[in-house]
């Protein structure tokens, strides 16, 4: 390919939003009308702010993270005054692990769909040639206050059974700090329905490459973190009799909305259903709710459990 290729891994990292992490390596362009096409390298660090703990003593990229890997290629070459973000997700697969050491090459086809707004289909490969995701979404500009039109008022607590406590939630989550992002079961019904909160704060790592004086708007949470803490809050319904020999994984996700910009202070919660139970896979479903805003919907969200030996290749 005769590639127009932009390098900034030598250079310090800093970003005109908030970003768990830098994402992208380089970037190859190949055409940018009327279509945007180009590849998108990273190479997973387990050096790299959230990494360590997912999973721990495994460093398994995160299923959310080829999203953030999305949102900041399109920033880079697409250039608007504003940055663009992923706002759509019609359908994402992840059919294999992404581990410390291994690279992934994004290639991604984006079609324009009116000013500021695309349609992307992205296909994830890895070193060894392995396709390990396939995502179609939407990208473009949103508006900051802009919420999503769901049946139903803002979940409500609810449930007599015992809700666990912090440290009951860090034994049942596969992950650890500092990518554990929820803080509190609100309700939980076993095998059905849970809610859990998640308090947005100014020092968590994704504001911390932030450059300065930049406007408000910047200081969004990235929806890839939103995303991945509801499927956080969906694994404490499920997890807590799940096999100890098996990795559960991201699988697919469907139908996912996000709207509207959340900021520092905020108080996410999270409502999750589980829908079917196929042997070992869950498919759930569910809302994210920033005090009367909903913020995100989730059509379809499965995951799998998948041998560790095979996650690790062995």
């Amino acid at each position: 390919m005769n590639a127009d290729t932009v390098d900034r891994a030598a250079r310090p990292w800093s970003t005109g939003f908030a970003a768990p992490l830098r994402a992208v390596d380089r970037i190859e362009t190949a055409a940018m009308a009327p279509t945007v096409k180009f590849r998108a390298y990273k190479e997973v660090d387990s050096r790299d702010p959230y990494m360590n703990g997912h999973f721990p003593g495994l460093t398994l990229l995160p299923a959310t993270f080829f999203l953030e890997a999305l949102r900041q290629s399109m920033n880079t070459v697409v250039r608007r005054a504003e940055p663009v973000d992923v706002l759509k997700i019609a359908s994402g697969r992840w059919l294999a692990p992404v581990l410390h050491g291994d690279e992934l090459c994004m290639d991604v086809e984006a079609v324009p769909e009116g000013p500021d707004r695309w349609t992307v289909r992205a296909r994830g490969i890895r070193r060894d040639g392995t396709t390990v995701s396939m995502v179609k979404a939407v990208v473009g500009t949103e508006r900051p206050s802009h919420h999503l039109d769901v049946p139903g008022p803002p979940p409500t607590n609810g449930g007599n059974a015992k809700i666990p406590d912090y440290a009951g939630m860090l034994d049942i989550l596969p992950v650890a700090h500092p990518i554990v992002l929820v803080d509190r079961v609100d309700a939980i019904e076993p095998g059905r329905r849970i809610v859990v909160s998640k308090a947005v704060t100014g020092s968590e790592p994704c504001y911390q490459s932030m450059d300065s004086g930049l406007p408000g708007s910047r200081y969004t949470y990235p929806h890839s973190l939103t995303l991945e803490s509801f499927g956080q809050a969906a694994a404490l319904l499920w997890l807590s009799d799940a096999s100890s020999d098996g990795v559960r994984m991201a699988a697919s996700v469907r139908d996912c909305h996000f709207a509207g910009h959340v900021y520092p202070g905020a108080v996410l919660r999270h409502e999750a259903r589980v829908d079917r139970l196929i042997s070992d896979d869950v498919f759930v479903s569910g809302q994210t709710w920033d005090g009367d805003r909903c913020v995100l919907t989730v059509g379809m969200m499965a995951t799998v459990t998948r041998p560790r030996a095979s996650v690790l290749g062995t």
